[in-house]
């Protein structure tokens, strides 16, 4: 039998303490524990205390699925109205299609004229070469960072454009020599197949921007792109911002036991409906893609323009590029096919954030009765223990 002080201490200052504070203690008479036992609850207390840890790495690698998943769905969905609008942005050397059009209706028109209705999903593979890792990296870095910013400072909206800038560069740094050769195929279309410049495909396209260019060839517009990471940082911000307050209204309507009316059982606040993931994306992204669209329009003319021997490129870097078109097109350039784009950003965001907050539910939630029923099945081994 085993002695054990209620109060603790060391067993050498207890033999030296006085009777007055020997006094108090009682002796508690308890059964040794087994070996193997003790083994059990020592591996039990363990891996309790990793089980947050694990839900937390869980959560991130459910971001990286969903994100690539979220991010190509949208992107089927929606290119047609990205090849309408590579073709509106571009420069007047740049796409024969658009010079024979004035809007995007007239393009539309053409590219189905040319090129039949594979025209409209023009550069579809590469898009989807590119956004399943673009997507699954961005969403998985914003939520990697916003994770390790949050435990140490809290959230805010400082923490939610950080994790969206360090989500933009790491995203648009892996994936620029994807998107330039996308941008450069979708614009030649309609050219003449004897003229030189045109690529007969993307393997065509890569080996020769690698033999004419260099690998700095690929990273054409990387400097706009980063430009860029404003505009999600800014859209991430003005999400979480919508979402909050969605949310504060869930809660709000909860405590105003407003479910008792529908009988319905008392909802989670921070789920939220379909619409309101719907809305929340969509205005966020409108805000953000408005207030910073010009970036886009230079990026596509940095990206298109190609390489020739002996001469300057005509667009060098982000603010040249700014004042070039300022000067020759007026604001009207700066914001060419803003319409369009909007158009396609808004509601491709809509469903990518949407599609990605349902198959992350959908997987935390799988992830969650797993950990519980380990959580369930270690309890049941305590207390078989106990009885030993």
């Amino acid at each position: 039998m085993r002695i054990i002080p209620l109060f603790g201490g060391n067993r050498q200052s207890n033999l030296h303490d006085s009777h007055e504070k020997t006094h108090h203690l009682r002796p508690v008479y308890t059964k040794p524990i087994p070996p193997a036992t003790s083994f059990k609850l020592a591996k039990t207390a363990i891996t309790t205390s990793n089980d947050v840890q694990t839900l937390a790495n869980q959560k991130q690698f459910a971001s990286l699925i969903a994100g690539g998943i979220a991010g190509s769905f949208s992107a089927t969905i929606t290119c047609p109205m990205e090849v309408v609008k590579t073709h509106l942005q571009a420069s007047r050397g740049g796409s024969e299609v658009a010079l024979a059009a004035k809007g995007p209706f007239s393009i539309a028109r053409n590219i189905a004229r040319v090129e039949g209705f594979k025209g409209f999903f023009r550069g579809l593979m590469p898009t989807i070469i590119g956004i399943l890792p673009a997507r699954a990296t961005y969403f998985w870095a914003y939520a990697t960072t916003k994770s390790t910013l949050s435990s140490r400072f809290g959230e805010s909206p400082v923490v939610h454009m950080l994790s969206a800038a360090a989500a933009g560069i790491s995203s648009n740094t892996l994936t620029n020599p994807i998107w330039l050769m996308k941008s450069r195929v979708q614009l030649q279309a309609g050219a003449s197949a004897s003229n030189p410049m045109v690529y007969r495909g993307y393997r065509d396209a890569m080996v020769r921007i690698l033999r004419e260019e260099g690998i700095p060839g690929f990273f054409k517009g990387l400097t706009a792109s980063y430009w860029g990471v404003t505009e999600g940082a800014l859209h991430f911000v003005v999400y979480e911002r919508i979402k909050a307050k969605l949310i504060a209204d869930n809660r709000k309507r909860i405590a105003r036991g407003d479910y008792l009316k529908k009988n319905a059982p008392a909802p989670d606040p921070e789920r939220l409906t379909s619409l309101q993931y719907l809305t929340a994306a969509a205005v966020s992204k409108l805000i953000a893609s408005m207030a910073t669209y010009p970036h886009e329009v230079v990026r596509l003319r940095m990206r298109e323009q190609p390489k020739f021997v002996g001469a300057a490129p005509k667009y060098r870097g982000m603010i040249q590029s700014l004042r070039l078109i300022a000067r020759e097109e007026g604001r009207k350039g700066l914001y060419a096919g803003m319409g369009t784009h909007l158009a396609r950003v808004v509601p491709n965001a809509a469903l990518m954030f949407f599609t990605y907050e349902v198959v992350v539910k959908w997987i935390e939630k799988r992830q969650e009765g797993r950990v519980s029923t380990a959580k369930q099945a270690r309890s049941g081994n305590s207390k078989e223990s106990k009885t030993l």
